[in-house]
């Protein structure tokens, strides 16, 4: 597909989906944004919650089809297996047909294959149904945070983004406890029949939710995109408030006989080129660190601290308490990035999660495991795991938006399906439980190296001056050529990359 303006209409059609764009950027958070947010919210806390049914219903599994441990851990493998697939898939779809509509087919998938795991008659086609249910929730996951980050306000980017990844979070533990008070009654199938909720609200999605403006403008679809936009923005921007592609003097530096180059949508191959290049590679590089520290500690956390002499019970409950730090530094996390950068707050949050795993790994009594439990997860899955989604979701064109954060994701799941088993490989060779936390120090402190060298700043930046400074030499479809490609080079602020003027006078 291609995404491109007829040339007689281009410099009409740039100036209305400027002010669109800035429009919608630059709205108050209103009731609308607040059902469209808390709907989309909605489907990614059953996100979480159905990932994490694997634990819950295990021992049920195990007694039913009378299964060994090692096949038993297949049965989380299939699930990430399917999640890898969705995320990498998921992104390519949505850049191609909105964010709308696959969506909510997400959520009707995981929901379905729900029903098939709760009738399942066997171990392999329960295993086949998690697999197909793992499809829907990475794909949930790759399509949901473009789409926050393409209808919010810019300056509530950043905290909604994470709270969206905190409501994921909170679905694990919910998951357990909702486990807990069904299972020992009805039996290990509830969760399953308990997990075709999201029908629910993926048919809520459908009838609450809008397309993207971003997305209907780049499908020249005007008319739908200013409704969208009339519905939702309280902003009314003047016309001396437009941006530089829209003034005379700046159109004057684009010539509107040249046509904008043509590209596809969903495109794997345009994440790793040009300027792109370093950033992508450094964002799939902390992703599959990410996820190998945050399924990685789920996983073996409660059996490290059982060797550290704390009961089962104790080392379950106080695995609970750790990674909810997590969900806390989620929370918080959006806030800290709009005040002080996307950069500095991945790269501080991997690195003093680097220093205090080695802190962690060598104090042995139960008060400093927990506390410094915390405050390690709460600066590495928190923190620096929640903001790096900020980042994701930013970094690419619309056109390629949902391609690039569902690629990221699918790296995180690369690194929750080897790091458990690289875990398992170290601890059966009776190594110290020291080296379970330098492991995860090595992890964190490389994630954070890599980020330092190369994360792209776009803190108090549009999504569309993002694109344009990344790709300053081509045109990215509607949006991404509207703000300081056409203004002449001398003008712009080397910083944002774009005039001193727009700078002032809407405060990025």
């Amino acid at each position: 597909m291609t995404d491109a303006y007829p040339t007689g209409s281009r410099q009409k059609t740039e100036h209305g989906s400027s002010e669109l764009l800035t429009a919608l950027d630059d709205s108050a958070f209103t009731k609308r944004h607040g059902v469209i947010y808390g709907t989309a919210l909605a489907g990614h806390f059953l996100d979480g919650f159905v990932i994490n049914t694997t634990g819950v219903v295990l021992p049920g599994v195990i007694a039913t089809y009378h299964i060994t441990s090692k096949q038993a851990g297949y049965l989380s493998s299939a699930l990430f297996l399917g999640m890898l697939v969705g995320a990498a898939i998921a992104g390519i779809v949505s850049d191609r047909l909105g964010r709308k509509f696959p969506l909510a087919v997400c959520l009707l998938i995981f929901a379905g294959f729900s029903v098939l795991a709760a009738l399942s008659w066997s171990y392999p086609s329960l295993m086949t149904a998690r697999f197909c249910q793992g499809i829907g929730l990475g794909a949930e996951i790759a399509v949901v945070l473009p789409y926050i980050t393409e209808f919010v306000p810019s300056r509530h980017r950043a905290p909604l983004v994470t709270t969206a990844t905190a409501a994921w979070l909170v679905g694990l533990p919910v998951s357990a406890l909702v486990g807990t008070a069904v299972v020992p009654t009805f039996g290990w199938r509830s969760m399953f029949y308990i997990g075709i909720a999201p029908v629910v609200v993926s048919v809520v999605m459908l009838a609450v939710l809008p397309e993207s403006v971003r997305y209907l403008l780049r499908k020249q679809r005007h008319a739908e995109a200013q409704r969208v936009v009339a519905a939702l923005s309280t902003a009314r921007p003047a016309p001396s408030a437009a941006r530089p592609a829209d003034t005379a003097a700046n159109v004057a530096f684009a010539p509107a006989q040249t046509p904008p180059k043509q590209h596809t949508a969903g495109s794997v191959r345009k994440l790793l080129t040009g300027r792109y290049l370093k950033f992508t590679v450094s964002l799939w590089f902390m992703e599959l660190c990410a996820g190998a520290f945050l399924y990685g500690l789920s996983t073996w956390l409660p059996s490290i601290l059982e060797k550290k002499g704390i009961g089962l019970i104790g080392s379950l409950a106080y695995t609970g308490i750790i990674t909810a730090a997590g969900v806390l530094g989620a929370l918080l996390a959006g806030y800290v990035a709009k005040r002080v950068g996307r950069r500095s707050t991945i790269v501080c949050g991997l690195l003093l999660s680097g220093l205090l795993c080695l802190w962690w790994g060598a104090v042995s009594t139960t008060l400093p495991v927990i506390v410094i439990g915390c405050v390690a997860t709460f600066f590495g899955s928190g923190i620096a795991g929640s903001t790096l989604f900020v980042y994701a979701s930013e970094l690419y064109p619309t056109f390629n938006r949902a391609t690039g954060l569902g690629w990221a994701a699918a790296w995180q799941k690369v690194g929750g399906l080897v790091i458990p088993t690289v875990i398992g490989w170290v601890l059966a060779l009776h190594s110290s439980s020291y080296i379970f936390f330098v492991l995860f120090a090595v992890i964190s402190l490389l994630a954070g190296i890599s980020g330092l060298v190369a994360i792209f700043e776009t803190k108090g930046k549009t999504i569309e001056q993002i694109a344009t400074f990344l790709e300053p030499d081509r045109a990215h479809g509607v949006g991404e050529n509207l703000v300081g490609a056409a203004a002449s080079p001398s003008s712009l602020n080397p910083v944002t990359g774009f005039t001193a003027q727009y700078d002032q006078e809407t405060g990025r």
